[in-house]
């Protein structure tokens, strides 16, 4: 059952990103971060950084050096199509998933 779990949640890992730079450019150590404030799940490097460079491949994301207290970062935002990929999912979220996930986080009193 575990297993199940972590792998839904792993499949949400990369609507969690597209979502996170949708807020603002952010470099992978930043968003193992907040993924982790968010949602309590320590994701390592390893499962980050393929998914951006995925996003990257895919021309959803690019990726820029910046200089951050001193040192260079590598920071990922969205492309235009990665902002329309974003918008078709949160619509997706909205109209279709939305019902399904508040079933889950309120069931029916006659369950």
């Amino acid at each position: 059952m575990v297993e199940i779990i972590k792998s839904f949640l792993n499949g949400l890992n990369i609507v969690v990103i597209l979502w996170l730079l949708s807020v603002k450019p952010r470099h992978g150590y930043e968003i193992i971060k907040e993924i982790k404030r968010l949602t309590g799940v320590s994701l390592n490097p390893g499962v980050i950084y393929p998914l951006l460079h995925r996003l990257e491949e895919e021309g959803l994301a690019l990726s820029r050096w910046v200089m951050e207290k001193n040192k260079a970062r590598r920071c990922y935002f969205l492309t235009a199509k990665g902002k329309r990929l974003f918008n078709r999912l949160r619509i997706l979220f909205k109209n279709r998933l939305r019902v399904f996930a508040e079933s889950l986080m309120y069931p029916s009193k006659s369950e």
